[in-house]
């Protein structure tokens, strides 16, 4: 069940682990009798990076950024852990990446409108935590970092937010 976060905003509902050949049903309901009109529906077959299985890689960011609202906690949903150092709602996305040959990373999470950012470095299983960095102040810019990857393995980040009412865009930058 997804519920709108504002009134004019699309509403993503998804899930990893539906039975191939089964049947399954969608209801669509508005808010207030005042609020009804008309609405499309899209199908996809494949995750998004709202599930670790669908995590955004985001190699070819390395040493550049991305745009500051080119991702958003905006119908993100709960999945996997959020992180032992995270004060956060459980609504992440994911994102992948190759370390490279230095096995160094530095990963800034930069606000565009989130607040109360958290962030999480995983191993490529997604459940083992490497260093989980959560916001000083609800404006605050996170920053996770690592001088020992393995150089060519795949890593994990998963971004969230304080609460549901904090939720918004940001970017992602990596050196």
């Amino acid at each position: 069940s997804v519920r709108y976060s504002g009134i004019y905003d699309e509403v993503v509902l998804s899930s990893v682990s539906l039975t191939a050949g089964s049947d399954y049903y969608i209801s669509v309901d508005n808010y207030a009798s005042s609020y009804r009109g008309t609405f499309g529906l899209c199908l996809e077959d494949s995750p998004d990076y709202d599930y670790y299985e669908g995590a955004e890689d985001i190699t070819s960011l390395m040493n550049s950024c991305s745009a500051n609202d080119a991702y958003t906690t905006l119908g993100a949903t709960m999945d996997k852990s959020s992180g032992s150092g995270s004060n956060s709602s459980g609504y992440n996305r994911w994102f992948k990446f190759t370390a490279p040959a230095s096995g160094v990373i530095k990963v800034t999470v930069s606000r565009g409108g989130v607040r109360g950012v958290n962030a999480v470095l995983w191993e490529s299983d997604g459940e083992t935590e490497l260093q989980s960095v959560r916001y000083s102040g609800i404006y605050d810019e996170v920053v996770l970092s690592s001088v020992s990857l393995t150089a060519g393995s795949d890593y994990y980040i998963s971004v969230d937010n304080y609460a549901s009412s904090y939720r918004g865009t940001f970017g992602l930058c990596l050196e």
